[in-house]
């Protein structure tokens, strides 16, 4: 479209004033065709427009890609290393996979608290902002858990890791967990997750997506440094959640719902972490889980 309304000679048009009725008439022509949509690349809220997503359902297309990555990092090191002699190769494409993986689940995450933006004139029907249907939202939640929060154990392969650095394994894991929960933990996404409610009648609520992550990551019974890691950084979240205030916010978040429902959400895990600790197979497990309930007791009570 761009070059027909940008190149395209309209012989009966004296002005470019006079090119905007044809012009808009081609744009009307394409109209409700997803072939010829364009949006804001990059955008923080619109899961149809991210940098390097493929397709209209971002759970699908990052689960065909979250495949081809186990294939990849199956094969890295025959491909690299085994081939040039060294691990330079394997290190930089090691860093790439990493980079990949970590893009495919932020465009999942975006579905959570996502408002799909359709550009349109007032004479066409519709919205131009509408809000990621209950169901896509929960389910994306749910492939997040289940694709980074669960020890995605895949990404270190002792065959890559010990062949090109001598620590920082786990922080590796850490910091795209961190990534991915921080970013899906936002006041913005939580902002739009509580406006839903004044616009929607079957929407996924900010105490919903609240209650799934915590069960999510508190859930399984296995506890190892990366679950420990990933405990952590929740509980950390919760903190700034608590005490931080966005100067790019969109909302008031000291007068929102925020801070009531993070709070509910600590008190609700402290009976967790107090069972955790109770049942836990090894000290430093209990030790870990004794740390998380003295981290929230400061959350709660600020000394």
């Amino acid at each position: 479209m761009q070059l027909i309304g940008g190149y395209r000679v309209i012989p009966e048009a004296a002005s470019p004033e006079d090119e905007v009725a044809t012009l808009n008439s081609w744009i009307m022509e394409k109209a409700g065709d997803p072939t010829y949509k364009f949006g804001r690349q990059s955008s923080r809220f619109d899961p149809q427009s991210q940098t390097e997503a493929i397709g209209n359902d971002p759970i699908k297309a990052s689960t065909y890609g979250m495949k081809n990555l186990k294939y990849v990092a199956q094969n890295l090191s025959s491909w690299t290393s085994n081939q040039t002699d060294n691990y330079d190769d394997l290190q930089e494409l090691y860093g790439e996979l990493l980079g990949v993986y970590s893009r495919y689940a932020g465009h999942v995450v975006t579905n959570v608290g996502g408002v799909n933006e359709d550009l349109k004139k007032p004479s066409q029907s519709g919205t131009v902002y509408s809000t990621v249907d209950k169901k896509t939202q929960k389910e994306s939640v749910q492939w997040v858990i289940d694709n980074v929060f669960d020890t995605p154990s895949w990404l270190v392969d002792k065959n890559i890791v010990q062949n090109i650095a001598p620590q920082g394994y786990f922080e590796r894991l850490r910091s795209i967990q961190a990534r991915q929960l921080n970013s899906l933990l936002s006041f913005d996404r939580i902002g739009r997750l509580i406006n839903s409610e004044t616009v929607d009648t079957n929407y996924y609520t900010a105490l919903e997506m609240l209650q799934d992550v915590r069960k999510g990551i508190f859930s399984k019974s296995t506890t190892d440094i990366y679950k420990r890691n990933l405990q952590r950084v929740y509980i950390d979240r919760l903190a700034y959640l608590m005490t931080e205030n966005s100067t790019r916010s969109s909302y008031n978040i000291p007068q929102s719902d925020v801070r009531a429902l993070v709070r509910g959400e600590l008190n609700t895990l402290q009976s967790t972490l107090r069972s955790k600790r109770n049942s836990a197979s090894n000290q430093v497990n209990k030790y870990h889980y004794e740390d998380l309930l003295a981290r929230v007791d400061l959350i709660l009570n600020p000394r």
